[in-house]
C-alpha cells in the first residue's frame, strides 16, 4: 500500500505537463465548440490517434460530444490567408464536418467521422457482372433479344424483296391508236377490186373511209345490198390490219322512211321533226339549196334544210336519237371500226323558231343560204351534250377500239364540249387550218391562226385529235401539195387523203418515211410547241419527248431564202440534222443528213423541211 502515493502523484505530473502543453497551444487552436452525434450517423472513419489514452478526461471519453467549427470571419483570418469570397465560403459550407467519436474506452482510443463522401459511379465490375452470366432470367433474355434482332433483320430483307416484285410497275405510255396513227383514205367504192386494196396496203395506212351515200343512211340494216357491201368491204381490208371506217349523215330522213311514214298520220312520232301544223310558214330560214327551208305536206309545215324530200330529224328527241343508235349498232355489227358524222352542227333546231339575221357577207343577197347567219339552226345549247352520249355508245359498242368523229368542217369547237368539260368527239375536222397553208404568205399570219386552232381544241384540257383532208394541188396558191405534207404530217392530228392522191407522186407524200415518226414517242407522247424564227420570217414546231431524238418541222411561206434563227426554241440543240426537205428545197450543198446550225437553218422559198435533233435537259 506504500506504493499507492507514488503512482497518484506520477499520475497528477503527468496530467500537470498536459495541460500546460494544452494551455500554450490555445493561441494556435480555435475555440471549438461541441454537439450532441445524431444517432444516424451512415458512415464513420475510424482513425487511430496515439498519445491520447492518458490525456483525455473521463468526462470528455464518455460524453457524447463532437467538434464543430468555429466561425472565423470575425478575424478575417481566413479572407486574408486563402483569398476566398463569398462564393469560396459557400463552397466550403457545403463540405461534410469533421466529428470526433469516443472510442474504446479502455484503451483511449478516438475516432473521426468526416461524413458521407459522394461516390460517382462506376459501373459494375467483372466479378459483379459474372453472377449474372448464367443466371437463367438473363440468359432467355439475351437469347430472346437475338432471335428478335435477327428476325426483325430478315423481315425487312423479306419486305424489301417483295416490295421490290409485286409493286406496281411504270407501265409505258400506251401507243396511240390507230386511228389517231393514221393516215386513213378515203374510198368511192363498197367494192374496190384487188388492185385498189393492194395499192392502200402499200400506203402503210391505219383506216378506210367510205361515205354511205346520204339517202341511205337509214337504209343500211333495210337493204341486204348495203349491209352486205359493208360487211365485204370490212373484211376485206381487216385481212391487212387495215380498218373500216363509215361517213354517215344522220340529220335527215327521206319520205320513203318509216319514221316518216308514221309521222304523217300519228302526231305523237312527229317529235322526232321540226314539225308545224298549218299552212303558214314560221321564218325565214334558208334551205342549203337556196330556196325556203320549210314545205307545206297537206296542211302540215315540215322543215327540210337540205332539199326537197329530206326532213331534218331534232335529234335530241328520244325517237329520233334511238333510231341513229340503230344505225350505229348495225353498222359496228357489220365490222366498222370508226363513225364519221356529217352535218352535226344541224342535229338540233331551235324550236322557237326565230327569224335569223343577216351574216353581212357582201358575196350573197337575201336569196342564198350564206346570206344568214343560221344562229336558230346551228350550234345550238344541248349538242355537245348529245354527241358525248352518242360517242360514249360507239366507244361501249366497240369495246373502246372504235371512234366517233365529225366529217365536215368545225368553226366552233368551244360548242363540242360536254357540260363537264370533256371532248363530245374523238376527231374534229378544221378546214381553215388547211386554208391558211394554201392562201397564207406570213409567218405572222400562220403563227397566230395555228395559236388560236391549238387553244380552242388541243390546249386547255380540250384534247380533241385534228384531222386534216389533203385539197388539189390546183388550190394551193404558193405551196406544192410536198409542202403542205410535211407540215401536217406531225401536227396533233390525222392526214386524210383521196386512194388516188398518192399516186401523182408518191415522193411527196413518203407515207413510210412519215409512219416511222408518227410512231415515234417524240410524236405519239410528246410535246407541240411553235414558234416563229427571231425575224419572224419562218414558222416552225417541235415534237419533243424526254430521252427520245426531237423533230423540228420548218416552213418558210416567202418566196425569199431565209437563214432562220431559230435558237430561242426551247431545248432546241445547237446543231440539227436534216431529215426530209420538200420539193421545192433547192438549197446547194444541203441535202438530207447534213448538218445545220439552229441559228441559221437554210430554208428555200416556199419549201419545208423536218430536222432531228437531241433535245437539251
Amino acid at each position: 500500500m506504500p506504493e499507492m502515493p507514488d503512482k497518484v502523484e506520477r499520475n497528477s505530473s503527468k496530467l500537470n505537463l498536459e495541460a500546460q502543453r494544452l494551455s500554450a497551444s490555445e493561441a494556435i487552436i480555435p475555440k471549438e465548440s461541441y454537439k450532441t452525434i445524431p444517432e444516424d450517423i451512415d458512415h464513420q472513419h475510424k482513425v487511430d490517434v496515439e498519445g491520447l489514452e492518458n490525456v483525455i478526461s473521463d468526462s470528455v471519453k464518455n460524453s457524447n460530444m463532437v467538434r464543430e467549427k468555429v466561425d472565423m470571419s470575425e478575424e478575417g483570418a481566413d479572407e486574408k490567408m486563402l483569398g476566398t469570397g463569398d462564393e469560396e465560403q459557400q463552397n466550403l459550407a457545403k463540405k461534410e464536418e469533421v466529428k470526433f467519436i469516443s472510442g474504446d474506452q479502455q484503451n483511449g482510443d478516438a475516432k473521426i467521422d468526416i461524413g458521407t463522401v459522394d461516390k460517382t459511379f462506376t459501373g459494375m465490375t467483372k466479378e459483379e457482372l459474372m453472377k449474372y452470366a448464367n443466371d437463367p432470367f438473363w440468359v432467355r433474355l439475351r437469347w430472346f433479344l437475338f432471335i428478335c434482332f435477327w428476325g426483325l433483320w430478315a423481315g425487312m430483307l423479306i419486305g424489301a424483296v417483295l416490295i421490290i416484285i409485286y409493286a406496281p410497275k411504270c407501265a409505258a405510255p400506251e401507243p396511240l391508236s390507230w386511228w389517231k396513227q393514221g393516215p386513213l383514205v378515203k374510198i368511192d367504192t363498197p367494192t374496190p377490186d384487188d388492185s385498189v386494196v393492194e395499192a392502200i396496203r402499200t400506203l402503210g395506212v391505219k383506216g378506210v373511209i367510205y361515205e354511205v351515200p346520204a339517202d341511205e343512211t337509214y337504209n343500211i340494216a333495210s337493204e341486204p345490198a348495203i349491209s352486205d357491201a359493208l360487211k365485204k368491204l370490212a373484211g376485206a381490208f381487216t385481212a391487212f390490219g387495215i380498218n373500216l371506217i363509215v361517213d354517215l349523215t344522220p340529220n335527215f330522213v327521206t319520205r320513203q322512211d318509216p319514221l316518216f311514214q308514221k309521222a304523217m298520220n300519228n302526231p305523237e312520232a312527229r317529235s322526232a321533226f321540226v314539225w308545224r301544223e298549218g299552212n303558214q310558214v314560221p321564218n325565214n330560214w334558208r334551205s342549203l339549196v337556196n330556196g325556203s327551208a320549210w314545205t307545206n305536206e297537206g296542211g302540215q309545215i315540215i322543215l327540210q334544210q337540205f332539199g326537197p324530200d329530206r326532213f331534218d330529224l331534232q335529234l335530241k328527241d328520244p325517237l329520233a336519237l334511238a333510231k341513229l343508235k340503230g344505225v350505229l349498232k348495225e353498222v359496228v355489227g357489220l365490222g366498222v371500226k370508226g363513225i364519221r358524222l356529217a352535218n352535226t352542227k344541224h342535229f338540233i333546231i331551235d324550236e322557237s323558231l326565230t327569224d335569223d339575221g343577216p351574216s353581212n357577207n357582201p358575196y350573197y343577197d337575201h336569196t342564198h343560204y350564206g346570206f344568214w347567219t343560221h344562229a336558230h339552226t346551228t350550234y345550238q345549247e344541248g349538242l355537245g351534250e348529245l354527241l358525248y352520249d352518242l360517242k360514249a355508245y360507239v366507244h361501249n359498242l366497240t369495246e373502246s377500239q372504235g371512234f366517233l368523229a365529225a366529217s365536215d368542217d368545225i368553226d366552233r369547237p368551244e360548242v363540242y364540249m360536254s357540260k363537264n368539260g370533256l371532248q363530245s368527239l374523238d376527231m374534229i375536222q378544221l378546214g381553215r387550218v388547211p386554208n391558211l397553208l394554201a392562201n397564207s404568205t406570213t409567218a405572222d399570219h400562220l403563227y397566230r391562226e395555228l395559236r388560236n386552232v391549238w387553244e380552242s381544241t388541243v390546249e386547255a384540257g380540250k384534247h380533241f385529235w385534228l384531222q386534216w383532208n389533203y385539197v388539189k394541188q390546183e388550190f394551193l396558191k404558193h405551196i406544192t401539195i410536198s409542202e403542205y405534207n410535211i407540215f401536217l404530217q406531225l401536227i396533233p392530228g390525222v392526214p386524210v387523203f383521196n386512194v388516188d392522191a398518192p399516186r401523182a407522186k408518191p415522193q411527196d407524200f413518203s407515207t413510210e418515211t412519215f409512219h416511222k415518226i408518227r410512231t415515234s414517242p417524240s410524236y405519239m407522247h410528246g410535246s407541240f410547241d411553235l414558234y416563229k424564227d427571231v425575224n419572224n420570217t419562218v414558222i416552225g414546231y417541235s415534237r419533243t419527248k424526254s430521252g427520245n431524238p426531237g423533230f423540228f418541222v420548218v416552213l418558210n411561206p416567202t418566196e425569199h431564202h431565209v437563214d432562220a434563227n431559230f435558237s430561242n426554241v426551247v431545248g432546241i440543240a445547237e446543231e440539227l440534222t436534216i431529215h426530209t426537205t420538200s420539193s421545192n428545197y433547192n438549197v446547194t450543198d444541203v441535202a438530207v443528213k447534213a448538218k445545220v446550225l439552229s441559228s441559221a437553218i437554210p430554208v428555200s422559198g416556199y419549201s419545208a423541211m423536218i430536222l432531228t435533233y437531241v433535245p437539251k435537259a
